[in-house]
Formats: C-alpha cells, structure tokens, sequence
C-alpha cells in the first residue's frame, strides 16, 4: 500500500473562530462590536461623558445622548466623526449616524461630590437642603451644576462670615 503525500496546514484559532461565526451569521455581530469599541478613540473624553454608541444597523450607527442639546451639536458634527470612524475600521462600514435621547448620564464622585476644602462650610441642613433640591430635577446633568452651583455659593457666603467674624 502506498503513502498518501498530505501536507498539514495549521491553522490560526482567529480562523478557525471567524469560519464558525460566519457559518452561524453572528460575524456581523463581532463587526457591530469592535466598530462600537471605536466610539471612544474617534469622539474623546468630552462627549463620551454624554453619549453612548449603542448599535449598529444596516450600516447605521445608533448614538444615544444625554439631551437634545447634544443631539444638536453632535448632529454638525456627524460627518466628520463618520469619517474617522471608518479611518479607523480600515472600511466603509458606516454610512450614516443617528443621534437620539436617552443615554443617562452615569455619575461620578468626582461630578456628584465636592472637594474636601469647600465641604468644610456646609452644614449636615445644607447638604440635605441641597440634596431635597437637586432630586427633583429630571436631567441628571442639570441637577449636578446645580448642586454644584449651591454649594459653591453657600461656601462663598460662609467664608465670607467666617472672614467677618475674625
């Protein structure tokens, strides 16, 4: 009986891995999900701070903001943040964004709270005070430069006390 001649080629896991998903249709998927990843790179700290990359469909990119004040701005600013997100796919994969409300506005200590030389003139009825004030406001971003707002002015008005005191 004769030897058959193979030659075994190996393959990469990454192959192996992206054969199977196409054959299953969840390869858009992983493109959908690495496109996404890319949203912080192209638009920076400032506007990821209020928005929220959230789908992709049909080559439509689904973006939603705090407000509509952002939509707005973002919405001038939609062509050029395409084209750096598909510079950086190394594609043309979106043709189009779509900004739309309802991304909350996730809080931060650093947002939420102030610093420990200011807090030092607040008062446990002043802290309530302004806490009783700033729940009620639906825009969480609202309710932070509010809250920030009062305790700065309560700060300045108790410093000056303490200034008048001496």
């Amino acid at each position: 009986m004769r030897k058959k001649n193979y030659k075994i080629r190996l393959h990469h896991i990454s192959e192996i891995l992206l054969s199977l998903l196409k054959k299953r249709g969840l390869a858009s998927k992983i493109e959908e999900n690495a496109l996404l990843q890319l949203w912080p790179k192209v638009v920076g700290p400032q506007i990821i701070m209020h928005t929220k990359a959230d789908a992709v469909r049909n080559g439509i990119l689904f973006v939603k903001t705090i407000s509509s004040v952002w939509v707005q701005q973002l919405h001038f600013m939609k062509e050029e943040i395409r084209q750096k997100l598909n510079q950086l796919a190394g594609k043309d994969v979106v043709k189009d964004i779509r900004f739309l409300v309802g991304h909350k506005l996730a809080q931060t200590k650093a947002e939420d709270n102030i610093s420990l030389t200011k807090e030092l003139f607040l008062k446990e009825r002043d802290k309530k005070m302004i806490a009783d004030c700033t729940a009620k406001l639906a825009d969480r971003e609202l309710a932070v430069i509010f809250k920030r707002v009062m305790q700065e002015e309560i700060n300045r008005r108790r410093q000056r006390e303490n200034e008048q005191a001496r």
